[in-house]
């Protein structure tokens, strides 16, 4: 199954550019044009990896970012942010608040797409890890009473 990958910018041109080069390489690719879109879309659709633009109509790309961490349902939701805002402030400003990339534009969609790739592989390696995890402690719960016996 192709994952989902939600892209949050009110650039028409960006969104094409971005959607184009994604869904050569199999993804799906699903897009809002602001904020208060972008969250919506957000908690309907559960993408696997969201892009995100900084300044937005009606909701900026820091208060949908916001949103995110804050709710449990979407905190482990992967973000990359794809923005104008180059400055080294707003860069860390969008790794501290949640982002796991951060790339500025002009942007080499080349570049996006790699990353997009390596974001979603990690993704995917802490979710096995985890259920590794649960299956590793729900063994020793099981094993417990037996250990105890003996």
């Amino acid at each position: 199954m192709s994952k989902t990958i939600l892209v949050i910018d009110d650039e028409p041109g960006i969104i094409e550019i971005v959607r184009v080069n994604l869904e050569l390489e199999g993804y799906r690719v699903l897009a809002a044009h602001d904020g208060v879109a972008g969250l919506e879309a957000v908690r309907a659709e559960r993408p696997d990896l969201l892009i995100l633009d900084v300044m937005m109509p009606r909701m900026s790309g820091w208060e949908v970012l916001h949103h995110i961490e804050a709710d449990l349902a979407t905190t482990d939701l992967p973000v990359i942010m794809l923005t104008v805002k180059a400055a080294d402030a707003d860069v860390v400003r969008g790794l501290e608040e949640g982002a796991v990339e951060y790339i500025t534009k002009p942007f080499d969609p080349v570049d996006l797409v790699q990353r997009v790739h390596f974001v979603l592989e990690q993704a995917d390696w802490r979710g096995r890890d985890a259920h590794r995890r649960q299956i590793m402690d729900h063994r020793r719960r099981l094993t417990k009473p037996l250990q105890d016996l003996f």
